[in-house]
């Protein structure tokens, strides 16, 4: 990126994070989704794989604090587990003076293991933490979507929405490593992207499975190479994610949202939380 691009692409989206940052304050989680939605969609024009991590991580952040203060329990300690997301923020906002990626990974995986403590309910705090069994069962899953890829090519299919539940469950009681955190952003990401593709594929009740197959393809191979890696190339593994995300918010343009008034069956509704729905 030459300096002059990345100077105008800071002063650009860094009023979107800083938006972000005050709707936080507010409590206004709703708000921040379509901010971030905004923030990746800016990301097209510049082009730069990188800088649309801030956008990803502040997306799967907010459906955190959404479950925070729909829960009475968790709620009581909602100012204490803002802190942790106020730190997350920060380093967001600080990351456009270099754009050091790995650093960014760092503080976000930090996040979601300090943000956990305030998700995890009475009984799931009872759990002692064994990242080892997590990497053991992401290897699993993942071997499980390669084995059982047919499902996505299945009318009215859930199988992402089931592997993300797990993944959720299996981090939040055993604690992980950076890997796979990484898996599940990407899969959540794939997921949004998937719910396109299934409806670009979809007409008159019935489903082209052929050609969903070939458009999910690329993505899916890509998944499946994680498999075998100890550790992830993180420069790589941001240049697949962009291509995920740029793709999800050009079918964005193509068809302006997902509405449920279309005539569609719908495969996949992660995570169930209004923040969740399209702009």
């Amino acid at each position: 990126m030459s300096n002059k691009n990345k100077d105008l692409a800071t002063k650009i989206l860094q009023q979107d994070i800083n938006a972000c940052v005050e709707l936080f304050e507010k409590n206004n989680f709703q708000r921040i989704n379509i901010m971030a939605n905004r923030y990746l969609e800016n990301c097209l024009i510049f082009n730069e794989y990188q800088l649309c991590l801030p956008g990803v991580f502040i997306k799967d952040m907010l459906n955190d604090y959404v479950g925070i203060i729909n829960d009475p329990d968790k709620f009581k300690k909602i100012q204490s587990a803002k802190v942790v997301g106020e730190s997350l923020l920060s380093k967001i906002q600080d990351f456009f003076k270099d754009l050091h990626e790995k650093n960014l990974w760092d503080d976000f995986y930090k996040y979601n293991l300090n943000v956990n403590e305030f998700l995890r309910d009475k009984i799931e705090g009872q759990y002692l933490k064994n990242p080892p069994f997590s990497s053991q069962a992401f290897s699993f899953l993942l071997n499980y979507i390669e084995n059982h890829e047919d499902y996505l090519y299945m009318v009215n299919n859930k199988f992402l929405e089931a592997i993300l539940d797990i993944m959720v469950r299996v981090i939040r009681n055993h604690s992980f490593h950076l890997k796979e955190l990484m898996v599940y952003i990407y899969i959540k990401f794939l997921g949004f992207l998937y719910q396109y593709i299934y409806y670009e594929n979809f007409s008159s009740k019935q489903l082209d499975k052929e050609k969903l197959k070939k458009d999910l393809s690329i993505y899916l191979e890509y998944l499946f190479s994680l498999k075998e890696k100890k550790e992830i190339d993180i420069k790589d593994f941001n240049k697949n994610l962009w291509v995920v995300v740029k793709k999800w918010r050009e079918m964005y343009i193509f068809y302006k949202g997902l509405s449920i008034e279309r005539e569609i069956l719908f495969p996949l509704q992660l995570k169930k939380t209004k923040t969740d729905v399209q702009k």
